[in-house]
């Protein structure tokens, strides 16, 4: 037999027994009494319970024969896997499946009745099976006998897996910082983790038998709400609750409700999101301070990207600058800068994006064409998706800078009327006790740049008659 049958579930089949633990297992000692009793029960010389893996049958007890594994292909056993369902031979000799097999020939083997292994989604993942080395039948009552010892031995193995469940259960139960508890039907709690009992701050040795919406707070307007609807949880519920834990402490949890197979217990995951909502309302206020001072401020405050597109301006920019707030969305710097400094601004965003900030004066022109200085100050933050993007405060100094020019030209003006005129000023700080000359006044002195007067050697310039006059003036004050 070159081939053998296999179930259409045959993939699947073969996860289960990687999901119970079950491929490539020893013989147990703990299984014997099960081989024995179904060899008793149908008077049979040899039984056996094995795991059917891809390739081979893999032996966990063994009565009355001494196998570790057989090849899956010379089995009877591979019938009873692939049909899922109880397989009878009452005489190898006569049935085309054994009748050629040269295990069973070799054995003498010629009665086999085979109960497959299934767990509680059908899959067989291996067989009960008695063997007797003459023809026979057994009764009914034999067969629904190993049944129940294939469904005891199922529920054996399986429960291998279901206790290591069990355990990662509990130490997550007691490790999670998550919020685990268990109620009964009528929501009364069972049992609470170390994290739901350090929140809440009781010992579930007190608390054990307490309403858990008593638990969480009859304030909880939302959680009032709730409790019709929860009365007949069938399905997972979520939802917020917010209860008060002392005069300044409030907790914040996100739940999730749902119930046990047999509804008689509800298990609740909770996640305490205090400290999310707290971070969250405190980012939301910083963002409308912020966005209130870029509203607000005096001068011109704008967003750009790195390549110069605009993304925001205040209002006392967009006023200056003649835009609407729609128009300036749409615009970049180049539309801003005259073109005869486009260098410039090229300059600026090379800087700008190399040292992560920038400042000086940058010359802008409004919507009707009118150029004003401002002086910037401009720094690259990173928005939520971490792309950089330029916030810039400038002044507008247009008027400043005008002022400046016509003082220095004024200034000019008044130092060659002085030369013309041959005028000359100078200037006594009394409290400092200094004197300052002006240029028209050394050149009337001739004196050169080195020489600083004071309040002494100047009055030696003057006249005896005239040092006088000045003396008594400086006296008097």
């Amino acid at each position: 037999m070159d081939k053998y049958p296999v179930p259409d579930n045959e993939y699947e089949r073969i996860n289960k027994l990687k999901f119970f633990d079950l491929l490539q297992l020893e013989k147990d000692p703990k299984l014997d009494i099960f081989a024995e009793t179904a060899s008793l029960i149908t008077d049979c010389p040899a039984a056996l319970i094995a795991m059917m893996e891809s390739d081979a049958q893999v032996i966990q007890s063994c009565i009355g024969l001494d196998f570790d594994s057989v090849d899956r292909k010379s089995t009877l056993c591979q019938y009873t896997i692939a049909s899922g369902d109880v397989v009878i031979i009452n005489d190898t000799l006569l049935d085309e499946r054994s009748r050629e097999n040269p295990l069973i020939l070799a054995g003498g083997i010629r009665f086999y009745a085979g109960i497959p292994l299934l767990d509680d989604e059908g899959f067989a993942l291996g067989t009960l099976c008695v063997i007797d080395y003459k023809p026979k039948t057994i009764t009914e009552k034999q067969i629904t006998a190993l049944k129940k010892i294939g469904s005891a031995v199922t529920t054996l193995l399986i429960g291998k897996r279901n206790n290591i469940q069990a355990e990662y259960f509990h130490q997550t139960f007691n490790i999670s910082n998550n919020l685990i508890c268990v109620l009964d039907s009528n929501f009364m709690l069972k049992d609470a983790n170390p994290a739901f009992e350090e929140i809440f701050k009781f010992s579930k040795v007190n608390a054990t038998g307490q309403n858990f919406f008593e638990i969480l707070g009859k304030d909880n307007s939302e959680l009032q709400h709730l409790i019709k609807k929860l009365t007949n949880i069938q399905e997972e519920v979520t939802f917020s609750t917010s209860t008060k834990i002392s005069d300044d402490t409030v907790v914040i949890v996100e739940w999730s409700l749902k119930q046990n197979q047999n509804n008689s217990e509800i298990f609740c995951f909770g996640i305490n999101t205090t400290q999310q909502i707290e971070e969250k309302q405190k980012l939301e206020s910083s963002e409308r301070r912020f966005r209130s001072f870029f509203e607000n401020a005096i001068g011109l405050m704008s967003m750009h990207d790195m390549q110069g597109n605009i993304l925001s301006v205040n209002e006392k920019g967009r006023k200056i600058l003649q835009y609407s707030p729609e128009e300036v969305k749409k615009l970049n710097l180049k539309d801003l800068v005259p073109e005869k400094n486009w260098p410039l601004l090229a300059q600026y965003l090379e800087r700008i994006n190399n040292n992560q900030e920038d400042l000086g004066t940058m010359i802008l022109k409004s919507k009707e064409g009118e150029e004003m200085v401002w002086m910037y100050h401009n720094l690259v933050e990173t928005d939520t998706e971490g792309m950089p993007y330029v916030v810039s405060t400038a002044l507008n100094v247009t008027e400043r800078m005008s002022l400046e020019k016509d003082l220095l030209y004024t200034k000019k003006m008044l130092e060659q009327t002085s030369s013309v005129a041959q005028v000359g000023g100078w200037e006594v700080n009394l409290k400092n006790n200094t004197v300052f000359w002006s240029q028209s006044t050394r050149d009337i002195h001739k004196i050169d740049k080195a020489f600083e007067p004071n309040f002494e050697n100047a009055l030696g310039f003057y006249s005896e008659k005239s040092r006088e006059k000045v003396q008594f003036l400086f006296d008097e004050l």
